[in-house]
């Protein structure tokens, strides 16, 4: 897969395409409503790898054909596409330099593999195309499809520059993804939220709720894990779109995790690495840690990429009173910030930090944490493959 991958790593680092509509006329028509019809797109600030992939299990353990896309990859770009055949990529090679040539264009990594995904599907017997999105929603390359499922994680604040400020500008273009949703799957969404979708987007025919699903088995919403409640949010889109009974099940659901998201690596001395890259995912990460883990100092290892606002980050970290918080070297992975940007704001506010390479954390014997971007994961997880 050389010639592949060669063409893929000269798209690193290439700005994106903003024309969506030339994208979709890489597929006629009638491709265009198969994925529509069978796609199920996954947006929100935080869960959509974790839901994207629980759906994708719970499909395959109902005898379901698919094929999943998601974003970033912490290895290698074949993470991004996962099927229960062979995929040969390869050969999609002549369609990608075709649809160049003819539009002379030339297109950013994400479409790229996004363009590669959509034909891998059209040309398998895939049953059902689940698909991660980038960067918000209406206009990011994923809605070029105007999926009728549609899964919403969560709103939160991220990308604030690109989405916007407040929540509504946030869920306004995350719900956007498509305008022709017929079943939407909203997560963790405030009640304040929640009615605003319903008073404000009329091309939504059917919203399910994850707060309903919750109640009628009978959980607390509040004491889940956040896994566990995009588990849930798969188990819901699974369950309908197969017109299976929920209820009926109830007795064999068997909350699972993901690798890479709250994953366990070494259990003496207790090492977790997360993905968790803005405010709410490290909240949520944070919360999750101390139901399941009471120990009285924990180390946090952190890197984030450029953009990010590292400062509430370590002020969340800090206010908790439990952690130990060690910044990343720069130059550690891909589009690092600098933390010495942030120096001055921990003396200001008295934070005691200390910078230290990645390999600190792999020696640490304290109870520990690494987290603040998936590429800071996949760094590491290179690191232990060589």
């Amino acid at each position: 897969m050389k010639d592949l991958e060669d063409y893929l790593n000269s798209k690193i680092g290439i700005s994106i395409n903003k024309n969506l509509e030339l994208l979709r006329t890489a597929f006629t028509k009638i491709q265009l409503d198969e994925l529509s019809n069978k796609t199920i797109a996954v947006v929100g600030t935080n869960g959509k790898t974790s839901t994207v992939n629980f759906i994708y299990r719970l499909l395959r353990s109902n005898q379901k054909s698919c094929l999943m896309f998601t974003s970033p990859h912490l290895v290698h770009y074949t993470e991004r596409l996962k099927s229960d055949t062979d995929l040969d990529l390869q050969r999609f090679l002549s369609f990608l330099n075709n649809f160049e040539d003819k539009n002379n264009i030339v297109l950013g990594y994400f479409e790229t593999l996004f363009l590669l995904a959509c034909k891998s599907y059209l040309e398998s017997d895939s049953e059902y195309f689940i698909c991660e999105a980038g960067i918000g929603g209406k206009l990011d390359t994923t809605s070029i499809i105007q999926s009728k499922n549609v899964v919403l994680t969560s709103i939160g604040k991220d990308h604030q520059d690109l989405l916007g400020y407040t929540d509504q500008e946030v869920l306004d273009q995350k719900i956007l993804i498509s305008s022709n949703i017929e079943n939407l799957f909203t997560g963790d969404i405030n009640d304040e939220l929640i009615s605003f979708i319903e008073n404000n987007y009329s091309h939504i025919k059917n919203n399910y709720l994850l707060r309903d699903i919750v109640n009628t088995l009978n959980y607390d919403l509040l004491n889940l894990m956040a896994n566990q409640k995009n588990y849930l949010v798969a188990l819901y889109v699974v369950s309908t779109l197969l017109n299976t009974d929920i209820v009926n099940e109830r007795k064999k659901i068997n909350f699972e995790t993901i690798e890479g998201r709250f994953e366990i690596i070494n259990e003496n001395p207790t090492r977790i690495l997360d993905g968790a890259h803005n405010l709410d995912g490290v909240k949520h990460l944070l919360n999750d840690y101390e139901k399941q883990y009471s120990f009285n100092k924990t180390d946090i290892f952190i890197g984030v990429k450029k953009g990010k606002d590292l400062e509430k980050i370590i002020s969340l970290i800090e206010n908790r009173k439990k952690y130990n918080i060690y910044f990343i070297e720069e130059n550690t992975f891909y589009d690092q910030e600098n933390p010495a940007k942030y120096f001055d704001y921990c003396h200001k506010t008295n934070i005691g930090y200390e910078v230290v390479n990645l390999d600190a954390f792999s020696s640490n014997k304290n109870p520990s944490i690494l987290l603040g971007s998936l590429y800071l994961i996949g760094e590491y997880k290179k690191r232990k493959l060589v």
